[in-house]
């Protein structure tokens, strides 16, 4: 996959295999231009071995000092900046984390150690977290897995682990942020041969800002879990780049549009109950798990174009944004009073002042249980068990959510244990 990058907005343009190297970190990048055969960290403690992704930059590496592997997330020098600035609270939420105990962190991403590194020219220090492995995101696995359904067994072991990890933290939630832990077959000795059947490889020379690179390299992935393997795994919560502490928000878009709870959109207060909407409605936990089909679209769907008042044009921002409410009001048969509405800022952008939307007409109700059965791969009793907990997450007011710590106790969620 290549990447472009530019230095400003009618500057020259690069085309990058990977992350954009060479480019300083006061231009906002400023990526670790390392080896995978460096030894980094205080008493040359890390070994590399094999870079895993990009991005942030991980690496494969073996830890010295307590015989293990890690995963070494090594930030880009702007990135750097920004957590030594607060603006980003990776490293902190990782310390808060580190200070609970061991129980009560368990399906969050647990940090071992962190130094700085100096990057070279013009590339800023780069924060490096040494976290412990994992084998794969759950959207990786989503992707190599060419299944209808998930085994339902498998699903609950899923969202129970989710939800002990919201009960340390809130986050932002996507299923590329959920990490699935090391199969019990994986152990280091297997970790070693793996890294040493994928030794190094560079791409060929590509122009960056002010010299050619030679050394960009590939990145490797671990094998993903198999389904089998998936029942034994552990889940977590994983990359806190952009987790949000709810007493000092530093931003509003706390997760991607189709997830976004109706206060976060119609500009209003949010505290942790989004991660309850966020778990309720799509993502890594109920409804995509369970169909392969997504709650809530993004662009309208060409059903729904007949809903649409006459002139309005279905691909403009605002009206995407307001389609996601007129979903949210079909499927839970639930809508804001005009005197609601009135306290939240956006409103006059997706209502009249009546409470009627303004891009779309009235509809036809459609139960989130009928897009369960429509799917036609569950049983009923599982139809009935996971339509309620969805139900109970997807409330307008966010006081009536109930906690990660309630839902965790839910009869359907239980049943398997």
């Amino acid at each position: 996959m290549a990447n472009s990058a530019s230095n400003n907005d009618k500057g020259p343009t690069f085309s990058f295999a990977e992350e954009p190297l060479g480019i300083p970190a006061d231009e906002g990048f400023g990526f670790f231009q390392g080896t995978p055969e460096d030894v980094i960290g205080p008493n040359d403690r890390f070994q590399l071995q094999v870079k895993l992704g990009f991005g942030t930059n991980s690496m494969c590496g073996f830890d010295r000092q307590l015989g293990t592997h890690v995963a070494l997330k090594i930030l880009s020098g702007h990135a750097t900046s920004l957590n030594a600035a607060f603006r980003l609270r990776e490293l902190v939420i990782h310390q808060r984390l580190a200070s609970l105990p061991p129980e009560e962190s368990k399906h969050c991403s647990r940090l071992i150690a962190h130094f700085t590194h100096r990057g070279i020219e013009k590339d800023g220090d780069h924060l490096c977290l040494a976290l412990e492995l994992q084998q794969a995101s759950l959207g990786a696995v989503w992707k190599a897995h060419n299944v209808d359904q998930y085994p339902i067994s498998t699903v609950k072991r899923i969202m129970r682990h989710m939800l002990h990890g919201m009960v340390a933290l809130h986050k932002y939630i996507k299923p590329d942020n959920i990490m699935v832990g090391l199969a019990p077959s994986w152990t280091t000795e297997a970790i070693d041969s793996w890294a040493y059947a994928h030794p190094p490889r560079v791409y060929g020379p590509s122009q960056s800002l002010y010299k050619v690179i030679t050394e960009a390299f590939v990145s490797e992935r671990l094998p993903v879990p198999s389904i089998a393997e998936l029942e034994l795994c552990d889940f977590k919560l994983a990359d806190f780049s952009q987790a949000q502490q709810v007493d000092d928000q530093t931003t509003d878009r706390v997760t991607p549009l189709t997830l976004r709870p109706p206060e976060v959109i119609l500009g209003g207060p949010w505290d942790e109950k989004v991660d309850i909407w966020t778990f309720g409605c799509l993502s890594p936990q109920v409804f995509t798990l369970l169909t392969r089909v997504p709650l809530f679209a993004s662009e309208v769907r060409p059903s729904h174009l007949p809903y649409l008042r006459p002139g309005v044009d279905p691909t403009s921002e605002n009206v995407q944004t307001e389609y996601i409410l007129w979903q949210i009001t079909a499927f839970t048969n639930l809508r804001y009073h005009p005197i609601v509405l009135d306290v939240y800022p956006n409103s006059p952008q997706y209502f009249q002042k009546n409470g009627r939307m303004k891009s779309f007409k009235l509809f036809v109700l459609r139960p989130i249980e009928v897009c369960l059965r429509d799917v036609g791969r569950l049983a009923d009793e599982d139809i009935v068990g996971a339509g309620a907990l969805m139900r109970r997450c997807l409330t307008l007011n966010p006081t009536d959510r109930p906690s990660a710590s309630e839902l965790l106790q839910d009869p359907w969620l239980k049943e398997s244990l």
